[in-house]
């Protein structure tokens, strides 16, 4: 079931692109500049990326929180809540005078993002139904992929030119933007309860149980696990072997972006051919290949960094065009609860990306052939999530676009 779309459907959709945004934006804006913040705040390099893993965990824990009172009291007003949680944390995160503090505020902002994407993902489930679902989240990632392209970049510049502590200011100023946004143009969706409904399948243990919601969430989560791998180790490694400072940081992140926005164009191109499954398929078996590739040059000691970004752009886009579309496939048997859903889909992938980066940077050296084996290690169980985790019941998933 599905209610009409509204007739400020760009400006709705523009609205909840950023507002889902805001997660890839904080880590982006802020992962050139960790070594300078490093240097600044006399830490070290795994007390600052702590304060990634700390943004994970409130990133992870609070769609629970979001996605209960989403589906309690509405979509709109706790969006609304959200946002400007957002916008307090990334400001406590301007004025840190420490390590310490800034991982807490860091963590606060995760918890606010959080709110973004549960709820742009409920609102778009709510106005396009099971059949539209899918389409419309391709749709919003087409807009929002954007953002972290020039993310990075803008980051990198800031911190080599000014201070890294700009890049928070600004974070702060979008969600300004957007809050405005989202009192304009976005209206209550949330469906009403089916009568007939028992508040069992409405539980977080029903959706976790729901096998069509596992396969594509674990195959999720396994993709994210790549990119967070490859975000909190990129700017220390190319420090490391490659002497490119944040400014040229910046840029190779934004390549990293830029090809995981083409992944989403291909995805949105092969899936009238394909099908959904198919084009899911074909992202994955692009992502291992590239992340092996990586592998390869750095086990036979190719320097020039022209080769890896060849290899890391491969992978990128192949997970571009896995993640646009495992979101709104997970949530095509849930209509009400599309918020519970919703919370547990980002749950299940930050935390379980958020746990395996962090086991792999408290147990291995940080080189550039470990890193790269994690990387190809976590593309193939995305795979095998993929290929090994049966549906409940037939999904017709063949042309929805």
């Amino acid at each position: 079931m599905s209610i009409p779309a509204p007739a400020n459907h760009f400006k709705l959709i523009v609205v909840l692109a950023i507002a889902s945004s805001l997660a890839p934006m904080s880590m982006d804006f802020f992962a050139p500049a960790m070594p300078d913040a490093t240097r600044d705040l006399s830490s070290t390099a795994a007390a600052v990326q702590s304060t990634l893993y700390m943004f994970l965990i409130g990133y992870a824990l609070a769609p629970f929180m979001w996605g209960a009172l989403a589906d309690r009291m509405g979509r709109h007003k706790i969006m609304l809540g959200g946002l400007m949680v957002y916008i307090v944390a990334s400001l406590g995160c301007y004025f840190a005078s420490g390590v310490f503090e800034l991982a807490f505020m860091r963590m606060l902002q995760g918890i606010g993002a959080a709110c973004g994407v549960v709820l742009a993902r409920a609102v778009l489930r709510d106005i396009y139904g099971p059949a539209g679902a899918t389409k419309a989240i391709s749709g919003m990632y087409m807009i929002m992929v954007w953002i972290p392209i020039s993310a990075p970049i803008l980051g990198g510049y800031l911190s080599a030119s000014f201070n890294w502590r700009l890049s928070f200011l600004i974070m702060a100023m979008i969600a300004v933007f957007t809050l405005m946004g989202s009192l304009l143009w976005q209206t209550e969706t949330k469906p009403a309860k089916p009568e007939n409904t028992s508040s069992r399948e409405g539980s977080w243990r029903s959706v976790l149980s729901n096998t069509i919601f596992l396969r594509y969430s674990m195959t999720n989560t396994f993709c994210l696990t790549t990119m967070l791998l490859f975000l909190s180790n990129y700017s220390y490694l190319i420090e490391k072997y490659y002497q490119l400072g944040a400014s040229e940081s910046g840029y190779v992140l934004a390549i990293f972006n830029a090809s995981l926005s083409v992944g989403v164009y291909v995805a949105r191109a092969v899936v009238p051919q394909l099908g959904v499954d198919k084009s899911i398929l074909a992202g994955l078996i692009l992502a291992l290949t590239g992340w092996l590739g990586l592998l390869g040059i750095s086990m036979n000691s190719l320097s020039a960094p022209g080769f890896s970004l060849i290899a890391i752009a491969l992978a990128c886009l192949g997970t571009g065009m896995v993640i646009s579309l495992t979101i709104g496939q997970a949530l095509i048997p849930f209509s009400y609860n599309a918020g519970t859903a919703s919370a547990l889909f980002i749950c299940v992938q930050s935390l379980g990306s958020a746990l395996i980066n962090f086991l792999v940077s408290h147990s291995f050296a940080s080189s550039l052939i470990t890193i790269s084996v994690v990387l190809a290690v976590s593309s193939l169980f995305a795979l095998l999530s993929m290929l090994g985790i049966s549906k409940q019941r037939h999904v017709k998933t063949k042309k929805p676009f």
